[in-house]
């Protein structure tokens, strides 16, 4: 075992969190800049003392996602061409916030846009980081209690479709490959787990 290895005690958490970070930022730039995303590069001085830059992503809002939950045990899924894949993905409703915006107010309008739909309950699934190179948190939301809108989706999600499927589904889809999302994946199975289907 090395040093630095934690061996839980019975009763303990096995998972403990670290205190303090063994990495010190000496400098900080923005390196890329657009209104959707910046990319930041820190110099910093790691816990033996050698220096090393360390690159990431930082959206200038929170992120959000909602797994919609209609009375008959259905979610919806939207169906959007990814540029960077090459390839469309299957997602739950998805956006960044807007300024000034709370991720509730945020996960609504989304909510709205995308799916079609408003939410008369929206309660906190959880929190999640998506990638190690990204800084944003994401919050997902469980929205129930729905009532169909029209949709007002963004120019950019002109190919987007809505489509309701019982959640079991969604999370064999997501088991078969045919969701790649990694934060719908994440959500659909806490989800599945939460209601205990």
């Amino acid at each position: 075992m090395n040093e630095n290895d934690v061996a839980a005690a019975p009763g303990d958490d096995p998972l403990p969190r670290a205190i303090e970070s063994p990495i010190r930022t000496i400098s900080s730039a923005v390196a890329y800049e657009t209104p959707w995303l910046r990319i930041r590069q820190d110099q910093i001085e790691r816990q033996d003392g050698s220096a090393g830059t360390f690159g990431y992503v930082e959206f200038p809002y929170p992120v959000v996602m909602v797994a919609a939950l209609d009375d008959a045990g259905r979610v919806c899924l939207v169906r959007q061409w990814r540029y960077p894949w090459g390839r469309d993905s299957w997602e739950l409703p998805a956006g960044r916030c807007e300024a000034g915006e709370t991720p509730r107010s945020g996960a609504q309008r989304e909510l709205r846009e995308e799916a079609g739909v408003t939410a008369r309950d929206l309660q906190p699934l959880y929190t999640f980081y998506a990638s190690a190179s990204v800084s944003t948190q994401f919050h997902c939301f469980l929205a129930t209690g729905l009532t169909h809108v029209d949709t007002q989706r963004d120019p950019e999600e002109q190919d987007m479709v809505a489509t309701w499927v019982p959640l079991g589904e969604a999370v064999r889809a997501v088991l078969d490959g045919r969701i790649v999302h990694s934060a719908t994946i994440g959500a659909l199975l806490r989800l599945e787990r939460e209601l205990g289907r």
